[in-house]
């Protein structure tokens, strides 16, 4: 995808990360919103065992730019197994 190619409106970047506790979680969300141009499309928080599973789906964002945000996100205190998925929802 060239800069000349807008980002189709039904493609959505899906982040999932684990976090020690739901505080380190949402200060990771909260620094990836502040630095990104994507829309929040969805944030789910999820208890698994003594970890917290973070979910948080943007839209708006190439795949660049996606990388670009993952991987400041995965640098974040506390952020453990990231993982980005490219998706495309039906218009």
């Amino acid at each position: 995808m060239s800069l000349a190619d807008p980002v189709p409106p039904e493609a959505l970047q899906v982040f999932v990360f684990a976090a020690p506790h739901p505080r380190a979680a949402l200060n990771a969300i909260d620094d990836a919103l502040a630095r990104t141009t994507g829309e929040l499309a969805s944030l789910r928080l999820k208890p698994v065992g003594r970890i917290v599973e973070a979910t948080l789906t943007l839209r708006g964002l190439d795949p660049d730019a996606a990388r670009v945000a993952a991987d400041r996100l995965a640098t974040q205190v506390g952020v453990q197994a990231l993982r980005l998925e490219h998706l495309r929802s039906r218009p």
